[in-house]
């Protein structure tokens, strides 16, 4: 019996329609023994970044050789690449847009092929995902190498998105942004403590629409039940909660407002 070959989707389709389930029919038609694994369908349209960051936090997780696919392709039809890159023992196939941002600023990727389109076959100039990416991944899953998809790429050339704003940094601060909310309700801010290289010992608040937190907690348990505080959370992001309640719902923030990160005074 042939092994399971795993194959993690994210995408900004939603559940409303029928495209997740097409995707994964090419997927498991491409290769019968693929094991699909939702990670999200729930990216906010067009987001690449928001994609990126759940694939850079998630891929992790899988065992070697499992395919990761990810769809979040506004210049769908248009001339934009299409990527297989691969790293770390694992497979990623992707518009080459912007998605792959992260894996290559934590130099997850070793090598890119570009996916070019299977001759003889209906492409719909709108779901490039389904029925390109779809039959890539599963040739991947099925055991073909990046390089039988189409010519190498330089690491060089894929496209970057711009870093997340992380800015006016000085013995008293940093200015950031606000990154995502949550189905919870707490709001992720830019502010990654690993990479930006923030001693979280020195942390005595963050500043959001005119609101101070400064309750610094490992989790939310160590907070009162509806206060705010800060911490880090599972995927290394400094994030703004309320115990057992909605920060998002109690601050008039979203994607994108800046936010202030105070350090305590020395003395």
């Amino acid at each position: 019996m042939a092994r399971a070959s795993v194959v993690t989707l994210i995408t900004d389709f939603g559940w409303q329609d029928a495209y997740v389930g097409q995707l994964k029919g090419r997927l498991v038609q491409t290769c019968p023994q693929a094991l699909p694994v939702d990670l999200s369908h729930d990216i906010p349209a067009w987001d690449i970044a928001a994609a990126g960051r759940v694939l850079a936090a998630s891929w992790h997780f899988f065992p070697a050789a499992t395919v990761h696919l990810a769809v979040v392709d506004p210049g769908v039809g248009s001339a934009r690449r299409l990527v297989a890159a691969s790293g770390q023992g694992h497979f990623f196939a992707a518009p080459d847009n912007g998605l792959l941002t992260q894996l290559l600023a934590d130099g997850v990727l070793e090598a890119a092929h570009e996916i070019l389109m299977p001759p003889g076959q209906h492409i719909s100039p709108t779901f490039h995902g389904r029925d390109i990416l779809a039959p890539a991944a599963g040739r991947l899953a099925a055991g073909a190498r990046p390089g039988e998809l189409g010519p190498a790429l330089p690491l060089h050339s894929l496209i970057r998105l711009p870093a997340p704003s992380v800015s006016a940094r000085n013995a008293a601060g940093i200015t950031g942004t606000v990154l995502s909310i949550d189905r919870f309700g707490n709001v992720r801010t830019s502010f990654h403590p690993h990479r930006d290289r923030i001693d979280t010992s020195l942390l005595y608040s963050i500043v959001l629409c005119n609101i101070v937190v400064n309750l610094r907690v490992r989790c939310y348990s160590e907070a009162p039940k509806g206060a705010y505080c800060f911490l880090v959370d599972s995927d290394g992001y400094l994030e703004v909660a309320i115990n057992q309640g909605n920060a998002a719902q109690n601050i008039p923030c979203k994607p994108g407002d800046p936010l202030h990160l105070q350090f305590k005074t020395r003395a």
